[in-house]
């Protein structure tokens, strides 16, 4: 070989292998998002999680996603086994299955300088100060929604000149961040009506730990009178129905249902079983996480430490028309948007 052509092939073979490192240095530079939130198998977390999924990679960013079975020592585990691995991301989202006994794993994470997104459970005064902001639903806006359903059911019964205004609560489990953000706006929002809250409980998330928690109330407070039913999610409220009709109720004459998220069973408000819920959309909580951490990253601040998805209230009057436009610009109809069985599971 020529000493040209050596020349010329050592220039080659130097020029392809700076084009395999640079390459190689992009694909590792690439922003690095860890989550940490619930099960994919569950309707609305698994949408949460396409959202994110999604709009991660519409920005560039890697992604990976820790899922735990609603169980805060499963999720505290993984917190441990990330950190123990000397993983460093460049934004942490947190979404703990029990915000407070999940502060350990927080402030871990914050430890480690990476800055931490809370996701879906408001802040409180004991986690604030390890995170960055929060992206989410707004807890009281749900319920209040729900809470003005039930009082507008509420006055038409009136005005028919009917009686009976007693209301069973079927909860979030009340350790749960959001519930008593939830509980306290909907007695806010019916507040000077004739409802009247003779029950509340807390079996779980859940269809089946509403149906459980449904029976256990009805046999409790039946002799009493059960005519309306408030769910702080439709999950939840789908068991419950599903309960109070084994009990001998008629949804939606004997009993008015509202619940809040739509997580639940469209079909249950096209029969009348079911008065309205509220247009909760995971699809855009994952959205709005993603383009928090783009502004924290990209200004190192947030313009707003709450930021919050829009929450409608829906009912048969409005059902087939709502429609949202998501934080990628699209237009969503409702049935995209909302998760459980409103898109056939």
């Amino acid at each position: 070989m020529s000493v040209l052509k050596h020349a010329v092939a050592i220039a080659a073979t130097t020029t392809v292998a700076i084009g395999v490192m640079a390459t190689s240095a992009l694909a590792q530079d690439k922003p690095l998002i860890i989550s940490f939130n619930g099960p994919a198998g569950e309707a609305y977390i698994g949408k949460f999680i396409k959202g994110i999924k999604a709009t991660a990679e519409l920005n560039g960013y890697d992604i990976e996603v820790f899922e735990n079975q609603f169980n805060q020592a499963e999720q505290d585990q993984q917190v441990q086994q990330v950190l123990a691995a000397g993983k460093k991301p460049d934004v942490f989202l947190w979404w703990p299955s029990d915000a407070v006994a999940g502060l350990g794993s927080l402030r871990a994470l914050h430890k480690t300088g990476v800055p931490v997104l809370k996701i879906n459970q408001l802040p409180n005064e004991q986690d604030k100060q390890f995170i960055f902001g929060y992206a989410g639903p707004d807890d009281r806006l749900r319920a209040r929604n729900a809470g003005y359903m039930l009082r507008q059911a509420a006055a038409a019964k009136q005005a028919r000149g009917e009686e009976g205004f007693n209301v069973i609560v079927l909860s979030y489990p009340h350790s749960y961040g959001g519930y008593g953000l939830s509980i306290n706006a909907f007695n806010e929002a019916i507040e000077g009506s004739p409802l009247n809250i003779i029950g509340d409980i807390d079996e779980g998330f859940g269809q089946s730990n509403g149906y459980k928690g449904a029976a256990k109330l009805v046999a409790k407070v039946k002799d009493q009178g059960i005519d309306f039913v408030y769910g702080m999610d439709d999950a939840i409220l789908t068991g419950g129905i599903k309960a109070l009709e084994e009990a001998g109720f008629k949804m939606g004459e004997d009993i008015v249902a509202v619940g809040t998220v739509c997580n639940g069973d469209k079909q249950l408000i096209e029969e009348g079983k079911q008065y309205g819920t509220t247009l909760q959309s995971p699809l855009h909580e994952g959205q709005l996480a993603i383009k928090m951490a783009t502004e924290y990253l990209e200004t190192g601040t947030l313009e707003n430490y709450l930021n919050f998805t829009p929450n409608p209230a829906v009912t048969l009057d409005n059902l087939e028309t709502v429609a949202l436009r998501g934080y990628d610009g699209a237009l969503y109809g409702i049935d995209e948007l909302c998760s459980g069985a409103w898109t056939g599971g």
